[in-house]
């Protein structure tokens, strides 16, 4: 192997060389010789019986292991280091537990659901996550996007039940200072119908219990890897595209307007259009204080925390701070009372009582349910294996999965709504020093003692507080869209994905616009393997590598063999583009060069079916052709055929340079029958101008396809175990094909006159 010299006139020293001689091996003589027969190979039913009996043992390894399968949590504790993890996990809990508080106060209102359905969120569902979660890092609680999708939800759901009810606006009634209806509190200022808060929570619920189920069968089901079709572009733009539909909700709070909560197609369009035109009855008191907590909570997270997030121990819960500050102000201000912006209303101290939700209701919130679970795994376990690269740890998808829809399951009898993992609140919890999940037990401690004891304290609480800090948390996801321009430079197929899921996100509804964005993503796969293009690969200079001339220097090609590479699996979808792709690589089109042969010999006399053509190089028929290398010596040249001079070969010659044509198949991971057909018809064309096709690196899964449609019947003898080993073989090929000629007085080519639309070779 000899050194590269580079544009710069740098000579690179070469590592070593390599020298290895072996003999060439067409690939069923290959898989013949060192393929395991199947006696040693173990079938399927085997490897079934092996694991039934395997699981049917009960040694006491296997129920250890079996203990800490189906509660990770024992493993975490086993290893767990209490001087040097507890007190960072003390520390990380109580930092998360205190921003739990108001965001999932805040994004409740979210999910149209009363602000201690939070709290509940960031307590119940936690503690089964502890006990069946395998990611150490991740925060569990409520996220913006599952509750927006929640939402829709519990506000189409209610705007149905107000209509059977046969109520109207003139029903509802004002809840002054937290009014309690059959034990139900309602926010101070807001409207309601008797019943219509019970409503929520059995839909809520449902959609929990719903969701739970769902991923618990996913996780049984070890489909874990459904979140492989949400691309990271798709999430991205999804994400961006929900976090618009977030702050479009919370405008009419932070501007203190009344306008309906719109469902369907157009969401963000007509809740502008309402803002609009309602701009006038905007309540300025809310909008100052609002743009007052927006500041401050800018200023300490971005400008403070993240500024100085190396000498920061932990970072200032700013949120907290505004929902105490806010809470004292509006209590002495009277801010209700005065201003008449709305506030949370009082919020009922101790645990809910557990209740069932309504079975009656499943199958109408069935494929609500089924999004708002892919949506919420998809998040969470995507922030569950950025965590777990980031410390060296390795999660289950299908437990994770489990872990969920337990969660999900326990926390719907309490009233909670499907639950998720937060970014902003795992990030603080990872550079806060957590180590395990166990922080998760001291920050749900302190949420149980805010339900039990101080959550009463928050109710004049302003709902525009809650509002700014949702806007304010929003920023990360709208910060997305700046990676759409590197995005673009990487590959603009993603970028498409992106900018698709976004605008169907945003124009269209969440729902509709994530089924688009996994469908045109669906789209993007199919689109790349049509438009693949076929490369002439040649081979590199003292290297045994083909590469293609368009990009490597250096490259030497095989006189008379054409080396075409592939890189795609051969289906349907491209499998005419295929063939259309090795003419153009080739240079040869079989139907153009039969017209041109036909003339350079007969002129336009031909009027017969067939006509002989003599030629020095090869007997072609109308049959699969062999290689020069298994002919027999009892080949004999037709007594039809036309003795042709010197002249002629030498034109012959001139419009056929290429005796052989080898397809890399290195890439192909799959051919489908109409590939195969393909491959048949490339074969079959070519061999009626006298060209032989070898297929080089045929992958083991693609052979039994070949093998069972009788292509390898056929055409075996083409088949290498690797490309090189097809080009020398080509090369072999012909030197014995001339070998061969110098014998014989002359041979024949038979070309039909229209044989392109025909599949398969006809038999003469």
């Amino acid at each position: 192997m000899n050194g590269h010299t580079s544009d710069h006139g740098e000579k690179e020293k070469c590592l070593g060389s390599v020298e290895i001689r072996r003999p060439l091996y067409k690939t069923q003589t290959f898989r013949d010789r060192f393929m395991k027969t199947e006696d040693e190979r173990q079938s399927l039913t085997g490897s079934l019986v092996d694991k039934l009996k395997s699981s049917l043992q009960c040694k006491p390894e296997k129920r250890k292991n079996c203990l800490y399968n189906v509660f990770p949590f024992f493993g975490i504790l086993r290893k767990y280091k209490w001087r040097e993890d507890l007190p960072n996990d003390v520390i990380a809990g109580l930092t998360v537990g205190i921003m739990q508080l108001p965001q999932g106060m805040a994004y409740s209102m979210l999910a149209d659901m009363p602000p201690v359905v939070g709290l509940y969120m960031a307590f119940f569902p936690v503690l089964i996550y502890f006990l069946f979660g395998t990611s150490k890092q991740i925060s569990m609680g409520t996220v913006a996007v599952v509750s927006l999708m929640t939402g829709g939800v519990v506000s189409k759901a209610t705007a149905q039940w107000r209509l059977s009810q046969n109520l109207d606006v003139s029903d509802l009634a004002p809840a002054i200072n937290g009014t309690m209806l059959n034990g139900t509190v309602f926010p101070t200022g807001t409207t309601f119908l008797p019943g219509e808060i019970q409503f929520k929570f059995v839909v809520a619920s449902t959609v929990c219990f719903m969701a739970g189920v769902i991923q618990i069968i996913m996780g049984f089901g070890k489909i874990g890897f459904v979140t492989t079709y949400m691309s990271d572009s798709l999430v991205s733009g999804f994400t961006t595209g929900a976090a618009v539909h977030v702050f479009t909700s919370q405008v009419k709070y932070i501007l203190g307007l009344k306008i309906p909560r719109f469902e369907n197609m157009f969401q963000i369009a007509n809740t502008y259009k309402a803002l609009i035109l309602n701009i006038g009855d905007a309540n300025i008191a809310s909008l100052v204080i609002s743009g007052i907590c927006i500041v401050i909570l800018y200023v300490v997270k971005v400008q403070i925390n993240q500024r100085f997030k190396s000498k920061l121990k932990i970072p200032i819960p700013v949120e907290l701070v505004v929902v105490i500050a806010g809470t004292i102000a509006s209590h002495f201000g009277q801010f209700y009372q005065n201003y008449h912006i709305k506030v949370v209303g009082a919020i009922p101290a101790g645990l809910p009582v557990p209740s069932v939700p309504n079975f009656s209701l499943m199958p109408t919130y069935i494929s609500d349910s089924f999004g708002i679970a892919v949506v919420a795994f998809a998040q969470s376990v995507s922030l569950a294996v950025l965590m777990a690269k980031k410390h060296h740890y390795d999660i289950d998808s299908n437990k994770e999965l489990m872990a969920y829809g337990l969660g999900n399951v326990f926390g719907s009898f309490f009233s909670c709504y499907p639950f998720a993992a937060s970014v902003s609140r795992s990030s603080v919890q990872d550079s806060a020093g957590g180590r395990t999940q166990v922080a998760s037990l001291f920050s749900a401690t302190l949420v149980l003692i805010v339900i039990l004891f101080i959550g009463p304290l928050f109710e004049a609480l302003p709902n525009c507080v809650l509002s700014a800090i949702i806007v304010v948390a929003l920023r990360s996801m709208f910060l997305q869209v700046l990676e759409l321009r590197e995005l673009y430079k990487i590959s603009i197929y993603d970028c498409a994905i992106w900018v698709v899921t976004f605008v169907c996100v945003v124009f269209l509804h969440v729902d509709v616009g994530l089924v688009i964005g996994i469908i045109f993503s669906f789209f993007t796969v199919v689109v790349r393997t049509q438009i693949t293009k076929a490369t002439s690969l040649e081979k590199v200079h003292d290297v045994e590598v083909l590469k293609t001339s368009s990009i490597y220097e250096k490259t030497e090609h095989f006189s008379g063999v054409k080396v075409v590479g592939f890189n795609a699996p051969l289906y349907y979808a491209n499998a005419e583009l295929f063939m259309k792709n090795v003419f153009r690589v080739v240079g040869i089109k079989p139907r153009v060069l039969r017209k041109k042969l036909k003339k350079l010999t007969f002129g336009d006399s031909m009027t017969s079916q067939q006509v002989l053509i003599t030629d020095v190089s090869v007997v072609m028929q109308m049959e699969p052709t062999k290689s020069c290398l298994d002919k027999t010596d009892d080949t004999k040249p037709m007594k039809n055929g036309k003795q042709m001079n010197g002249s002629y070969l030498s034109a012959v010659e001139e419009l056929r340079p290429v005796h052989h044509v080898v397809i890399d198949c290195s890439a192909m991971h799959f051919i489908d029958p109409v590939g195969v057909k393909m491959l048949k018809q490339i074969y079959h064309e070519y061999n009626t101008v006298g060209i032989t096709v070898f297929l080089g690196g045929v992958r083991d899964e693609v052979w039994p396809v070949l093998e069972y449609s009788g292509f390898v019947d056929l055409y075996g003898d083409c088949i290498f175990l690797t490309v090189y080993d097809a080009v020398m073989m080509a090369m072999e090929d012909q030197k014995c094909s001339n070998g061969f000629i110098e014998d014989a007085e002359q041979t024949t080519i038979i070309v039909e006159a229209s044989p392109e639309d025909k599949l398969l070779p006809m038999a003469t």
